[in-house]
């Protein structure tokens, strides 16, 4: 299985990157904060959610997934939103999923796809 870390708003995950260091294939995803229902306000992320999981259920088991959930709907509405800005994440779109390290992404709609989620997880950097 996945090794799952849990990060919830900006001051968390700046704390996180400082500390984190992995040698292993390090993806993460970027969501909207949960509801009390145990959801994520952002509608995308929940549609999302069961095709990502799906696809991390093949992925091996060194694997990292940092989900961070980047706040309410309003603070990540804001176009100064720090996620926006910050040179490790620079995310526009929610659901956006990262591969740590790189420039490989998948944002949005692309999430929706178990093939393209695949491909980012199995795909060589090189």
């Amino acid at each position: 299985m996945v090794v799952k870390h849990f990060v919830e708003g900006y001051e968390n995950f700046i704390k996180f990157v400082e500390q984190f260091t992995a040698t292993q294939p390090t993806f993460v995803l970027y969501t909207g904060s949960k509801l009390p229902d145990g959801n994520s306000w952002c509608p995308d992320c929940v549609e999302a959610k069961p095709v990502i999981e799906k696809a991390f259920k093949s992925a091996p088991e060194f694997y990292n997934c940092v989900v961070v959930e980047v706040g309410d709907r309003h603070f990540w509405k804001d176009q100064k939103c720090p996620f926006r800005a910050h040179p490790k994440s620079q995310i526009n779109v929610l659901p956006t999923l990262v591969k740590w390290g790189t420039q490989k992404r998948l944002e949005g709609n692309q999430l929706l796809d178990n093939n393209l989620i695949e491909m980012l997880l199995f795909e060589d950097d090189e």
